[in-house]
């Protein structure tokens, strides 16, 4: 009997949380979120953008991570800030936009049925038993964007399907 082959498309808390913090840390008008007076003390930027990326790819390494909710990863993701109280009203701040219908919601209803379509066909067609792909709020990959079975995608890549068909292609390539 043939194992059964696993598709799974999610908006993951925890890459979309790290996006979160490093938008924060740019303070960019256009950056979402974009949170003047700076109520948050994040580590110091030699510091911030490393950790960064050595969680994104600590995440996205380990099979269960991506997919948990923060709220059991909070060790993790502490060491980004300098306080509690900074990393808990940064938490809150995600939750209260993540939790509602333009945060996760939306993220995970954005492709639509036809990419949805797409990508069951493309995972068909490769040698994977799993595959699982991380969708991003913005076109910010902060780490490696494929590490074994989990692959992360941004919004914006998905926008135009040819381009969507390729850009997953190519990682799987790799």
């Amino acid at each position: 009997m043939k194992p059964e082959r696993i598709l799974t498309v999610e908006a993951s808390d925890s890459l979309n949380f790290l996006l979160h913090v490093h938008n924060y840390a740019k303070q960019e008008k256009h950056c979402f979120p974009y949170i003047p007076g700076n109520p948050w003390n994040l580590q110091e930027q030699s510091i911030l953008r490393p950790l960064l990326q050595q969680l994104w790819n600590e995440t996205l390494s380990a099979p269960t991570y991506p997919s948990l909710p923060i709220d059991h990863q909070k060790d993790i993701f502490r060491p980004l800030f300098c306080d509690e109280r900074s990393f808990e009203s940064c938490l809150d701040t995600f939750y209260s936009w993540w939790g509602n219908m333009a945060g996760q919601m939306a993220i995970e209803r954005f492709i639509g049925d036809d990419g949805y379509n797409s990508l069951y066909t493309l995972f068909q067609l490769t040698d994977k038993e799993q595959l699982k792909i991380h969708l991003l709020y913005e076109d910010n990959i902060l780490g490696s964007s494929i590490i074994g079975d989990q692959l992360v995608i941004t919004l914006k890549e998905t926008m135009i399907q040819e381009e969507m068909i390729n850009t997953i292609q190519n990682r799987l390539s790799k």
